[in-house]
């Protein structure tokens, strides 16, 4: 046996292992682009307000007056992303629930590694995540439609309450 053909053989790097997820339908891209988008409005600092200034009470309760990161600027406003992160913090602690949280809040690599920690295969792996998202998704809009048709109910009742008193008089103090 050619002894340098076997230590090139042993001292030879590993192959590549390919990483890239499986090729994703329009649905399921848009979904990704929404938890992105959700893990981006999670990790913003300042959601609703300014840093509090260090010689208010509020301010000297907060520790450390550091300025911000750049580009860590003010959480958006968003309805959806509000409806999402509620459907997601009420999903069960499970196997799909770690899945979503090591793909996109952790974001592990290499993929394979991850799905080997929690002993399942790199391509399960992808199917519990693209199911997890899509019943996150579902959930979220269920709480959106929910909201909406109480904010449908709230101002038919204010506008029966307007049309009830339009007829009596007003009475001047």
């Amino acid at each position: 046996m050619n002894t340098t053909v076997e230590l090139g053989r042993i001292a030879a790097p590993a192959p590549i292992e390919d990483d890239t997820p499986p090729e994703l339908s329009d649905l399921d891209r848009d979904l990704d682009v929404l938890c992105e988008q959700w893990v981006a409005w999670c990790r913003t600092r300042r959601l609703y307000g300014p840093a509090p200034l260090a010689g208010t009470v509020l301010g000297r309760l907060s520790g450390s007056t550091r300025p911000l990161r750049p580009g860590a600027g003010d959480a958006i406003s968003s309805a959806a992303l509000s409806a999402f992160h509620i459907a997601y913090t009420c999903q069960p602690q499970a196997l799909d629930k770690q899945v979503f949280d090591l793909y996109y809040v952790v974001r592990a690599k290499p993929i394979k590694s991850a799905a080997a920690s929690l002993g399942i295969g790199r391509a399960h792996f992808y199917r519990v995540l693209g199911e997890f998202r899509r019943r996150v998704h579902s959930a979220a809009q269920a709480i959106q439609a929910n909201n909406a048709e109480e904010l449908r109910m709230l101002e038919r009742r204010r506008e029966e309450r307007s049309l009830s008193h339009e007829g009596e008089p007003s009475v001047k103090p």
